[in-house]
């Protein structure tokens, strides 16, 4: 390469890196932000079963053991059942069934007093926030980064590791060890930023201990 060619290729190459690098920092953003999210809504969920199987059992029956049953079978149900489905992108139908069996019987409850229709209140508020934090749940199956934004970054790394070797940098085994350093750094970068936005699959996974603690709960209270 020409003594000339030199600055201006020097040039291109800053503004492909740079270019490259807010791009893989906004994906990186992203996937950080959501990943933070499926963690929170995840504890609210389990949190809401929690509260729906504590609170049902100050109600009377039939309701107390139908719902405290419901609470269990569907905390069972999504950590067992769900949880494993949604590594493969697929939710479990029985947990959407209990949910709405859970809806069905706080609605069959006739209040007999102020205080029973305060705890019938209070049972569908929280039956109503699981539905909502389940639905962000399960929505996250599906990564937020779309599969053009996956090229534009596969394809963006490849041009930034291809422009380096246009570029003298002393010794040729040096050189090389440097290409290699930054192209190990990207690869690891973006294996994180898919797994990431796959929350509840790979090595990075986020595990169902939200409801197996909750269950551990209910145990300690049968």
């Amino acid at each position: 390469m020409s003594s000339e060619s030199e600055p201006g290729s020097g040039a291109i190459f800053s503004m492909v890196g740079v270019l490259y690098a807010i791009l893989l920092a906004f994906v990186v953003i992203v996937v950080w932000e959501f990943s933070s999210k499926v963690h929170d809504d995840v504890q609210a969920e389990a949190n809401d079963v929690s509260q729906i199987y504590f609170t049902a059992r100050t109600l009377p029956e039939p309701q107390r053991s139908q719902l405290t049953a419901l609470a269990r079978d569907y905390a069972h149900t999504v950590a067992y059942d769900e949880w494993p489905a949604m590594r493969e992108g697929r939710t479990s139908a029985d947990a959407r069934a209990q949910v709405a069996r859970m809806r069905a019987e706080t609605a069959a409850l006739r209040p007999a007093d102020a205080r029973q229709e305060i705890l019938m209140g209070q049972t569908l508020d929280a039956i109503n926030a699981l539905v909502d934090a389940r639905r962000e749940r399960t929505g996250a199956v599906t990564s937020p980064v779309p599969p053009i934004m996956w090229i534009g970054l596969l394809a963006g790394a490849v041009i930034t590791v291809a422009f380096t070797f246009f570029f003298s940098y002393g010794r040729f085994r040096n050189q090389l060890a440097m290409i290699g350093a930054m192209t190990v750094l990207l690869a690891f970068t973006l294996w994180l930023t898919y797994e990431m936005s796959h929350p509840f699959g790979g090595p990075t996974g986020l595990g169902p201990d939200a409801f197996l603690a909750v269950l551990a709960r209910f145990d300690e209270f049968s």
